[in-house]
């Protein structure tokens, strides 16, 4: 059926979120006059017999539709929705699923909520829901799927669930996420990181005992991640994400300093690191906002070869430089030092999504440079994202020009790919952009 302009995001379109009572369209939070919105539930659920395709269906329409005839909808306000070309709502077909179905956790962080560590189990079965989406061929031919909670490692029967999605034939899992504390080792997980099956993220947040017990609420495991984490990048095939989620505990130069002390102690430079924010947090402040760039650069000084921004740090430090800095006073300043060879450049953009219209509506770098044209694997019906052509990746090598990968989620994945077509490393823009 043909596509046609519409408002709705990715997430309306064919996520759904496994609660331990309740299922979700999104995890997005986001600020509507300073006060927190998101979490959009989509139902309430007792047992198995309270899932069913039609509800998830019906209740996908039913905020799609009151977005697109001006009548009030939990997701006002969010920065996903978008006006654009989308699959209409009774094509709707489940292409990702987040499964944050219990909530035990052996950690109590200063940034998360009773929502992932209040002991719950899930009201139904995974399995069986697995089963059940399977048979009304629910799913997209590719699903995308997240390991959360809680602690993943909790959640009950965990092995028995992990590997029959994980091995699943109908959904193909493509792109399979677990995000743990790491506090207790599994060799499930690390089975599949040695088959490059799985990416881990594990979110560390200290350098420091002292530090960890403030932002993680427990004393026990400091060490212990970063010993797992050791074990796991036995292969070092660079399928693990270490995170730091910066709280108003652990932002200071040397807390980072101590983190990455260990880093280096436990062999893990090869890793790919994600640089975050407490999501409570509206803004950022200069010394927060000054702390995360000293993050950035040290890690890569340090040697990392990946190193990210998260969406929640990019919007907040997007937002701060431009209400708090003048173009002038950013062409002065000496962070942009290792940009500043991409300035009045045309880049190739390798990315069609919301991360790739954000950063070149607002980044500094493309207040200096101009954008060639986009490149996505996935072509776009009409082969144009916003005012240049959308090509294939093979375009690339059609030339020099210089390539920004505008995705943060699968940044590392679309370097290899660049690499594997034979273009040279060093036209990819790996340093700080904002």
């Amino acid at each position: 059926m043909k596509n046609k302009k519409f408002y709705s995001c990715e997430d309306l379109q064919g996520s759904i979120y496994f609660g331990p009572n309740a299922l979700r369209h999104c995890c997005q939070r986001f600020f509507v006059n300073g006060k927190m919105q998101g979490d959009v539930e989509i139902l309430k659920v007792k047992s198995n017999n309270d899932i069913n395709v039609q509800n998830i269906v019906s209740e996908k329409k039913k905020i799609i539709k009151n977005l697109n005839n001006n009548k009030k909808t939990p997701c006002d306000g969010c920065p996903k929705i978008q006006l654009k070309e989308w699959a209409e709502s009774k094509e709707i077909k489940i292409n990702k699923i987040s499964i944050e179905a219990h909530s035990k956790c052996n950690a109590r962080c200063s940034y998360c909520s009773e929502m992932f560590y209040g002991g719950l189990n899930p009201n139904y079965n995974l399995n069986d829901m697995l089963t059940k989406f399977r048979k009304q061929n629910f799913f997209s031919e590719n699903v995308s799927i997240t390991w959360g909670g809680g602690e993943p490692v909790l959640l009950r029967n965990f092995k028995n669930i992990f590997k029959n999605f994980i091995d699943s034939k109908y959904p193909k899992f493509k792109d399979i996420r677990v995000y743990s504390n790491s506090i207790i080792y599994s060799d499930l997980i690390h089975q599949y990181l040695d088959q490059k099956k799985i990416i881990l993220t594990t979110s560390t947040d200290a350098g420091t005992q002292e530090t960890y017990e403030k932002v993680r609420g427990v004393k026990k495991g400091f060490l212990n991640i970063f010993e797992n984490l050791k074990k796991y990048n036995t292969k070092k095939n660079g399928n693990i994400i270490i995170k730091y989620i910066l709280t108003v505990d652990n932002y200071k130069n040397n807390e980072i300093d101590s983190f990455i002390k260990l880093i280096k102690d436990y062999e893990l430079l090869n890793c790919n690191f994600e640089i975050s924010t407490d999501y409570k947090f509206e803004n950022l402040d200069l010394e927060k906002s000054l702390s995360i760039i000293y993050f950035y650069n040290s890690l890569n000084a340090a040697g990392a070869k990946f190193v990210h921004f998260d969406d929640h740090v990019r919007k907040r430090l997007f937002k701060f430089f431009k209400e708090n800095y003048s173009t002038q006073q950013l062409d002065e300043n000496d962070m942009f030092d290792n940009l500043r060879k991409y300035f009045n450049k045309d880049i190739i953009v390798w990315g069609t999504g919301r991360y790739a219209d954000e950063i070149i509506k607002n980044s500094y770098l493309f207040k200096k440079s101009r954008v060639a044209y986009y490149v996505d694997g996935i072509r776009k019906k009409n082969n144009n994202f916003v005012t240049k052509k959308v090509f294939s990746p093979k375009k690339i090598l059609t030339s020099d020009n210089p390539i920004l990968i505008a995705s943060s989620t699968y940044w590392q994945e679309i370097y290899k790919e660049i690499l594997d077509l034979g273009v040279d490393k060093k036209r990819v823009i790996n340093t700080l952009v904002i």
